[in-house]
């Protein structure tokens, strides 16, 4: 896999450029479809309003029975506003297939949209990352290498099925974004990162059989309860900017209780958030660069963690070693 293009910078005029070469021809194209799906739309929505109307007074007429004509008038908008729609979900999702793939392949990355598991999975679920459940759904994935690290970063939904009186419903248990990067050199140990939980955290350590891991800052022990069963590798790892890189990762996917680990060669992380990568409404201009800019600025945060963690690593080397040397048996991780 091709090393991403230096991103970190990529603002101004280099992001302008990108858009405009790579970008902005296909949104154009997807622009014009999207005013066409429009009309349809209008002119579908304009005919179900005529057929409620004339079919709700019909059954007025023959029937004087309020309760049938409400049934019968939300049955038809319901249909007739799903059929005038079909149109432009169509633009929407040729839209966001073709704009991502040109994001992702213009700056060295590749873009999945769905059909996959990922291969990182059994470790989230292993060390509890994620919620059990009983149906899965990962898509829009991401994958590239930064100074020989592979990465990935996807969207996951799961669910738990609901039994009830009324029936089964399947209720969300996790949203958001899952990460992970392949580091060419393995851990020693495993060290967990959470989110502080205040009160609740005497939880985890009575269930956790690591040690707890300080972090020497008061404002990041707020923030951040974390557990290593290797103490010493756990706290070069585990360094003040990091734990910032964390946090404005966070902060950039709109998300909330990040959690994390670092175990074998692989850094994974877990964050609730909502559906990040659609195109957003069909009723406005597809050419905007801010799409674009938010998927780079995405896949910059990934870039900006795996440094934190290069930098560490590279500080806490032996003088005799080298900075990209691996011990005996590691082996490069898997791309996603």
């Amino acid at each position: 896999m091709s090393e991403v293009l230096n991103i970190l910078s990529l603002t101004g005029d280099g992001m302008a450029k990108l858009y405009a070469d790579r970008v902005e021809p296909i949104l154009r194209v997807q622009e014009e479809n999207r005013r066409a799906a429009m009309k349809t739309f209008q002119f579908r929505v304009a005919l179900t309003a005529l057929a409620t109307t004339l079919g709700g007074a019909l059954i007025w007429w023959a029937f004087a029975d309020l309760e049938a004509v409400f049934f019968a008038c939300v049955v038809a908008v319901a249909g007739g506003g799903a059929l005038a729609y079909m149109p432009l979900q169509a633009v929407a999702s040729a839209t966001k297939a073709q704009s991502l793939t040109a994001v992702a392949n213009a700056i060295g990355c590749t873009y999945r949209g769905a059909g996959f598991e990922p291969e990182a999975l059994p470790a989230f679920n292993e060390l509890k990352l994620l919620p059990s459940c009983d149906r899965s759904n990962y898509e829009d994935c991401f994958g590239g290498s930064h100074h020989g690290c592979k990465f990935a970063f996807y969207e996951g939904h799961l669910e738990n099925k609901v039994q009830s009186k009324n029936g089964t419903r399947w209720v969300t248990v996790f949203r958001g974004q899952l990460v992970r990067v392949a580091f060419p050199k393995k851990f020693h140990g495993t060290t967990i990162i959470r989110r502080d939980r205040g009160m609740f955290n005497f939880m985890q350590r009575w269930m956790s059989t690591m040690q707890h891991v300080g972090l020497g800052d008061s404002r990041l022990e707020r923030a951040f309860e974390v557990f290593s069963n290797d103490q010493v590798e756990a706290r070069y790892l585990i360094h003040p900017v990091f734990m910032e890189r964390l946090l404005e990762l966070e902060t950039a996917f709109k998300g909330k209780n990040l959690r994390g680990a670092f175990v074998e060669g692989d850094l994974l992380i877990a964050i609730e958030g909502g559906d990040k990568f659609e195109v957003g409404s069909m009723f406005s201009n597809l050419n905007d660069i801010a799409r674009a800019r938010s998927i780079v600025g995405d896949i910059t945060e990934v870039m900006r963690v795996i440094d934190a963690v290069l930098t560490a690593e590279q500080s806490a080397l032996p003088q005799n070693q080298a900075p990209n040397e691996s011990g005996p048996g590691d082996q490069p991780g898997p791309g996603i």
